[in-house]
Formats: C-alpha cells, structure tokens, sequence
C-alpha cells in the first residue's frame, strides 16, 4: 500500500467514528472545560486516567506532567492564571477519530481562548491534541497537549 493510501484509509477513518463514542468524547471535553472555568481540580483532574503514564503537555521546555500528582499540581498553576468563572473558548477548527474498537481516540483543535483575571481580559489561541481511552468508568485522556505561540502568550497576570 502507498502512504498516500494509508492517509487516505486513516481520514475515512476519522470521518466513520460511531456517532455514540463522538457524543461520549465530546461529554468528556465538556466535563473537562467546565473544570477549568469552574477552576475545580477534582473535576479537572478526575477527565485524565490514573495510569501512571498519563502526561499533560504544555509549550516550554520542561512542561511535562507525568501521572495523577503531577498533573494534579499542573492544573494548580494553570488556576492561579484566571478567576473563576471567566475561560471561554471556541474552536475553529478541530478534527478526530477512534479506532475500530471504539476504545481509543484521538482529537486535535485550534481553539480561541478569553479569560480576566481581576478584571483584566486577555485573549489567546491554544492548540490542542489528546488522546482518549475507554475506561470502565467511561473516557479519560491519556495525553493531553496545549500550547500556544510565545508570539500569541497571553499577557501577564494583572498584580494586585
């Protein structure tokens, strides 16, 4: 087979995805954005696996997250950004797809993001890859990047 083939065969993948596991990952990213808006780390933390080799990734040099504690403590700096109740996003432009099994997935996003912290707005795009597996609790992210331009960082945090 060329590779041209495989790519081929792997978008028609992508595009036949049970329209159950689609509803189901996408239950997922809900659960995992109103963690985030919410600023609950229990939440935020209970949408990754605990296996051991669950990483979150994010742009620099050293933002790697390896397992439940460290995400957990990734996640606690994430909140210190932001106040409650203020993340919005929009994602333009995304695209996805599961295996035939329908126990693993994976997606990938370019996603406008706004937030304030102490009434200060800033505005960012994030890029966003994961993949998601079936547990016998439901899906959980196994990876989980995002990340965004240094050119488009978000400004610093207002002081008090």
């Amino acid at each position: 087979m060329r590779t041209g083939e495989t790519t081929s065969a792997a978008a028609t993948t992508a595009t036949k995805s049970d329209p159950k596991v689609v509803e189901e990952i996408r239950e997922l990213l809900a659960k995992h954005d109103k963690a985030l808006n919410d600023k609950d780390l229990a939440a935020a933390v209970g949408t990754f696996s605990t296996d051991d080799k669950t990483v979150v990734l994010g742009t620099g040099q050293g933002e790697r997250f390896v397992g439940a504690d460290a995400i957990k403590e990734a996640y606690t700096e994430i909140f210190k950004d932001y106040d409650k109740g203020t993340l919005v996003t929009s994602c333009d432009w995304k695209t996805g797809g599961a295996d035939d099994t329908g126990k693993m997935a994976w997606l990938a996003a370019t996603c406008n993001a706004s937030d304030s912290m102490k009434a200060v707005k800033r505005e960012y795009v994030l890029n966003v890859s994961a993949a998601v597996q079936k547990q016998a609790d439901g899906w959980r992210f196994i990876m989980l990047h995002m990340s965004n331009a240094p050119a488009n960082a978000p400004p610093p945090a207002a002081k008090s």
